[in-house]
């Protein structure tokens, strides 16, 4: 940041002051010739600071916004991707986009990344994690969706990049608590309540964020007429647990029997994670998520005595 004109002046005078060949000519008055030089010189100076200001902020912008390879720009530009249409080069062959752009063609709307060390290579493998839909409401790409958004991330990958774009099902929350209550609505009423607090802390939690168990039970305490929720301490069963699926759409085994079966899916959260999916849902109870709870047969209801 540039100096102020009595800043230069000043440390300007200081210097000229040291040196013993100047003191002959040393004149305390502010209309002195060297004074005079001092503040010409000191002026020079500031107008050289302020252009240098200018033009450190005239390249930060043409950085952020060139094309760069940078993992903010992949993840820009796989958020500009439209289903079905085809990518152009421009006329100078420095960058792809689209004749056309069509919002509504637009399905990836969700994206994070991550930086993993890839055997065999120097530099880092990028991780894109994405998913379609809205907050609270998102969902895994389909399989044709995401083969065709792999594609495109090769056509404007840069030469020597190594990427990867993946869209999991939805983390299942499985909030296994006692929830103690003031009995003035039914049991039904309550879970409403809580079911939409629930929904509200997964629609503003941040897409692939930390998760904490406590922010979850503090969701859950929200609900109006829940007046505690406890979760035993002394009992396994009892915790917040999630369930998360891999990149093939299969649960990830937890658990296993002495004859190697799979006994179950599901992994206790003891303080916080990082959903696989980069975002929460309820288990639909059906299909491979039979097994897994929903929300209110994951709950016990205790009007408080």
């Amino acid at each position: 940041m540039a100096r102020t004109l009595s800043e230069i002046y000043h440390a300007a005078k200081l210097c000229r002051d040291e040196r013993l060949e100047l003191s002959e000519v040393k004149n305390d008055s502010k209309m002195s010739i060297m004074d005079a030089f001092t503040w010409i010189v000191s002026a020079s100076i500031w107008t050289f600071e302020n252009l240098l200001d200018v033009f450190q902020t005239d390249i930060a912008k043409d950085i952020q916004g060139r094309i760069n390879g940078t993992p903010t720009y992949y993840a820009k530009a796989l958020l500009k991707y439209q289903s079905g249409d085809t990518l152009q080069m421009s006329e100078d062959g420095t960058s792809f986009s689209y004749p056309i752009v069509d919002e509504s063609k637009r399905v990836v709307t969700k994206v994070s990344y991550a930086e993993v060390q890839e055997t065999g290579f120097y530099d880092k493998k990028l991780i894109f994690k994405l998913a379609t839909g809205e907050p609270g409401k998102y969902e895994r790409l389909s399989n044709d969706e995401l083969i065709a958004v792999r594609g495109y991330l090769r056509q404007i990958a840069f030469a020597g990049t190594h990427l990867e774009a993946v869209s999991r099902k939805g983390d299942i929350l499985i909030p296994r608590v006692t929830v103690y209550h003031d009995g003035a609505i039914t049991e039904d009423e309550l879970y409403t309540n809580i079911e939409t607090a629930l929904h509200t802390f997964i629609e503003n939690a941040d897409f692939n964020g930390v998760i904490y168990a406590q922010k979850i039970i503090d969701a859950i305490q929200s609900a109006e007429h829940v007046l505690d929720v406890y979760i035993n301490p002394e009992s396994d069963s009892q915790g917040i647990f999630v369930a998360q699926y891999d990149d093939d759409d299969n649960l990830i085994p937890t658990a296993f029997d002495d004859g190697g079966n799979v006994t179950s899916y599901e992994q206790r959260v003891t303080r916080s994670f990082v959903p696989n999916s980069g975002y929460l849902k309820e288990s639909s109870g059906t299909g491979n998520e039979a097994g897994l709870e929903k929300w209110r047969s994951a709950m016990i209801f205790v009007v408080e005595q």
